[in-house]
């Protein structure tokens, strides 16, 4: 699990006050009640609604662009060697005008950033909302 899921989970403790367990009256002994619910809502039910949407949602375009770069990637150093392409991901000049060259500069332009980083960048804006408003 990521960082930034970590983060907003721990936020969602904070905020439902999974810290205030000790307490047993009003708003405290309905969270006390709810925990369960709610701690699996936190641990299994966000995360996997998160993978859900790479899979079958709107970020699953997202997801298959990614996953043809990564197929081109290999395709390049599997016929042309490891230093087809540089740390950055820049394709050498010498292999731009090839059949794979063309494809994988193809597949850079569709993919955009990894799975990961937009798995990251959603944690994140939801971490920012919940942090402002709550």
């Amino acid at each position: 699990m990521s960082s930034a899921s970590d983060k907003f989970q721990g936020l969602l403790r904070e905020l439902f006050q999974f810290d205030c367990a000790d307490l047993d009256f009003g708003i405290y002994r309905v969270m006390n009640y709810k925990r369960g619910v709610i701690e699996t809502f936190i641990t299994e039910t966000l995360p996997s609604t998160v993978a859900d949407q790479w899979r079958d949602g709107p970020l699953a375009d997202q997801a298959l662009a990614a996953e043809r770069l990564q197929q081109a990637v290999k395709q390049i150093h599997d016929a042309l060697g490891e230093r087809a392409i540089d740390a950055d991901g820049n394709l050498a000049d010498i292999y731009r005008d090839t059949p794979l060259g063309r494809n994988y500069l193809r597949a850079q332009r569709t993919a955009g950033l990894s799975p990961e980083a937009i798995e990251a960048a959603i944690y994140n804006h939801l971490y920012a909302f919940f942090s402002r408003y709550y």
